[in-house]
C-alpha cells in the first residue's frame, strides 16, 4: 500500500475531475475519480480518503445528500466543496457540513486553473491532512526530521550561549512542520526513539562545527521519558557524541519534571550515568509537576528549566511572578543554573535579570531556525531574529 495520502474526487465533469486529480498527483497524493455518489461512498469504506474535492452538483445527484451520507458514515477526512454555483450557496454548503460535524474546508470555485488548484491542494496537505507511523518512518530514515535551533542568551549581558535543538519536519510536499503535527504521533509508537537519537546526533554534530569554528556554545536536546528508561540509553547517547567529535559538556539534556519523577530508580540510574560522562542534565518544565525537594536534591541535574507558562505570564500574575522567583532562588541554593523559557518581552527579560535568573530564551531573543540561518543570527549579534524564513511554531515540549 502506498504510503501518499489518498485523495478522492467527486465530480461528473470529466475535465475537471481528470485536472483536478492530476494535480493532486502532482502534488504528492494518491489520486482516484469518481462520477457517481454510490461508487464513492463505497470508496470511502475500502480505501478511506484524506481529502475529499466534492463537487455541489452531480448529475442528478447532489452534493448535500452526499455530506449527510459522508456524516452518518462519520467521515472524518477534511473535505473541500467544488463548484461554480454562486458565493452564498457554497458558503451554505459549507455550513451545512460543519453542522454535520464534518471537516469542512475552504470552497474551491470553479473555473479553476491548475496553478491555482495546486495551491489550494498543497495548502490543505499543509494545514489538515493526518500523519500517518509509516510516512513518520520513513522520514526519519530519509533525514527530513531536522533540528531547528532556538537561541539562548546570559540575562546579565545578553550574550548567546547556545540554543535548544528542537525537531522540524521539512516536507517534501507540506513544506516545513511543526512538532505539533507529528510528535504526538512518535511518542506512542515506537518512532520517538530513532527520533530522539537522530536529534541528539544532528544537534552534536552541528554543536562540534561550531565550537571548532570559534563559536563557544552549548546546544540542548530534549528527550523522550521512554528513551531514558532504555537500558543502553546512557551509552547509544555517548556513542552517537563520542562519534559527532563533540564534548559532552557541551551538550545539555533536556527531560520534563513528570517524566524524571516517573520511574525514579531506573531514571536516576541513566541520568548518573550521562552526568559522569560529562553531560549537562536539565530539569525542563520545572514548576508543572510534583516532584518533592528531596527527590531533587538527589536526582544529578545541573539546570532548571522555568516553564514558559510561569515565564510569560508573571508580570500580570502575581503568583506565576512569585513561583518564578522561587525557583531562581532554589536553584541558586541547590548551585543549579537556570534558564527561563518564552521570554517574549524586554520587561521579562529586565524582571528575570533582577531576580538572578542566568540565561534566558524566547521569541524576542530568536525564534527556531535552521542551521544556517543560526549562524547569520550569531554572525549579526542580534537579540531579536530575523523573521525572514521563520518558522515561529511551538518547540518541541
Amino acid at each position: 500500500m502506498s504510503s501518499k495520502p489518498v485523495l478522492h474526487v467527486l465530480d461528473d465533469d470529466p475535465v475537471i475531475r481528470t485536472l483536478v486529480c492530476r494535480v493532486g498527483e502532482r502534488c504528492g497524493y494518491r489520486a482516484e475519480g469518481f462520477v457517481e455518489p454510490a461508487a464513492f461512498l463505497a470508496a470511502i469504506e475500502t480505501d478511506p480518503p484524506d481529502l475529499i474535492v466534492l463537487d455541489l452538483a452531480i448529475g442528478e445527484a447532489d452534493g448535500i445528500s452526499v455530506l449527510q451520507a459522508l456524516s452518518r458514515r462519520r467521515c472524518m477526512a477534511p473535505m473541500m466543496i467544488s463548484s461554480g454555483l454562486d458565493e452564498r450557496l457554497l458558503s451554505s454548503a459549507v455550513r451545512i457540513g460543519r453542522s454535520l460535524g464534518l471537516a469542512m474546508l475552504a470552497p474551491l470555485r470553479k473555473p479553476v486553473t491548475p496553478a491555482e488548484l495546486a495551491a489550494v491542494l498543497a495548502a490543505a496537505a499543509q494545514d489538515s491532512l493526518p500523519i500517518r507511523t509509516g510516512d513518520l518512518h520513513k522520514a526519519i530514515g530519509d533525514g527530513q526530521l531536522v533540528p531547528y535551533y532556538q537561541p539562548k542568551v546570559r540575562v546579565a549581558d545578553r550574550q548567546p550561549v547556545g540554543a535548544e535543538a528542537l525537531a522540524r519536519w521539512e516536507h517534501p510536499t507540506r513544506g516545513t512542520l511543526p512538532p505539533g503535527v507529528f510528535l504526538q504521533l512518535a511518542e506512542q509508537g515506537p518512532a520517538i526513539t530513532p527520533l530522539t537519537y537522530l536529534m541528539v546526533e544532528r544537534a552534536a554534530r552541528d554543536c562540534a562545527a561550531w565550537r571548532a569554528a570559534g563559536h563557544d556554545l552549548s546546544v540542548s536536546i530534549n528527550i523522550s521519558a521512554r528513551c531514558v528508561s532504555e537500558p543502553d540509553f546512557a551509552d547509544r547517547v555517548a556513542e552517537l557524541v563520542a562519534a559527532a567529535e563533540a564534548d559532552p559538556a557541551a551538550l545539555t539534556l533536556e527531560i520534563t519534571e513528570t517524566a524524571a519523577m516517573a520511574d525514579t530508580e531506573v531514571v536516576t540510574a541513566a541520568l548518573a550515568r550521562l552526568r559522569i560522562r560529562g553531560f549537562a542534565l536539565s530539569m525542563d518544565d520545572f514548576g508543572t509537576g510534583y516532584s518533592s525537594l528531596a527527590e531533587l536534591h538527589r536526582m544529578p541535574f545541573s539546570e532548571l528549566k522555568i516553564d514558559r507558562a510561569f515565564v510569560s505570564g508573571m508580570l500580570h500574575d502575581r503568583e506565576a511572578m512569585v513561583i518564578t522567583r522561587a525557583v531562581i532562588g532554589l536553584a541558586r541554593t541547590l548551585g543549579l543554573r537556570t534558564v527561563a523559557e518564552g521570554v517574549e518581552s524586554e520587561e521579562v527579560l529586565a524582571a528575570l535579570g533582577e531576580m538572578g535568573c542566568d540565561v534566558a530564551q524566547g521569541f524576542l531573543i530568536g525564534h527556531p531556525m535552521p542551521p544556517a540561518q543560526f549562524l547569520a543570527w550569531l554572525a549579526a549579534g542580534r537579540t531579536e531574529a530575523p523573521m525572514a524564513g521563520m518558522a515561529p511554531r511551538i518547540a518541541v515540549a
